[in-house]
């Protein structure tokens, strides 16, 4: 779509002085209970008039959040506040822990995300994408000071979550690879194209090697662990 900074803004009912310098991109099935949860920490909240996209301020600096399950649809907001010149991007939520050392809780920082959904494609990039260092390693300092575990490297993003076959996730493993989920790889991809700088923090739900996945019942120190970890991202990503 050919549209002008302009066009963009009418279009999402915003102001020129309004654009934010940052936008933070949860990849989540539970929307309903996310949006209360986030945006409890910033004020002047309002919803643009594209659904389920609020801008609002922490600390007085001008945010934009949106929930944005998959690819195809987190690129959506990436393109649109690049264009319009946010100069950063924070991808958070959950992922498939793929390593044995990785337990459910800790937090992985992907450094690369190889690309497995369609949405990459679009934006010039086929095998991989990249973080931003410096946002990396901003990321893990403020979460390692905080006690949470941490784990740094290569990581894969798909669009199919529910045809992850043991051979697959094994075959993954072998290639060192630290987690999956299905937004990151895209949002680096598309915000590289507008040259935003970018990281991404997910707490690991499943450990996918053990076979355990989301729709299995955790102990409760799990829960506890997965609960601060989900909170400590969001928080870590508003001071980023």
């Amino acid at each position: 779509m050919k549209m002008s900074k302009s066009d963009w803004l009418s279009a999402i009912g915003m102001s020129h002085d309004e654009v934010p310098e940052k936008i933070i991109l949860e990849g989540t099935w539970w929307q309903k209970s996310r949006y209360p949860m986030r945006l409890e920490y910033l004020s002047k909240v309002r919803e643009l008039k594209f659904p389920d996209m609020y801008l609002g301020e922490f600390e007085g600096s001008k945010i934009m959040f949106c929930c944005a399950y998959g690819a195809s649809r987190a690129v959506e907001p990436v393109h649109i506040f690049g264009l319009l010149g946010s100069k950063r991007v924070v991808q958070i939520g959950s992922c498939g822990g793929l390593q044995p050392n990785i337990k459910t809780g800790d937090i992985l920082i992907p450094s690369v995300s190889l690309i497995g959904e369609g949405a990459s494609q679009y934006y010039g990039q086929l095998i991989n994408s990249t973080a931003t260092n410096d946002l990396v390693q901003s990321a893990n300092q403020a979460l390692t000071e905080i006690g949470l575990s941490t784990h740094i490297g290569s990581h894969i993003s798909t669009s199919a979550l529910l045809q992850q076959s043991t051979e697959q996730i094994n075959e993954w493993r072998m290639k060192g690879l630290l987690g999956v989920d299905m937004e990151t790889s895209a949002v680096f991809s598309a915000a590289e194209y507008f040259n935003m700088e970018r990281v991404s923090m997910l707490f690991v739900w499943d450990e996918l090697l053990k076979g355990i996945s989301w729709l299995d019942e955790f102990t409760d120190a799990e829960k506890v662990k997965q609960l601060e970890a989900n909170r400590t991202i969001f928080e870590v990503a508003l001071k980023l």
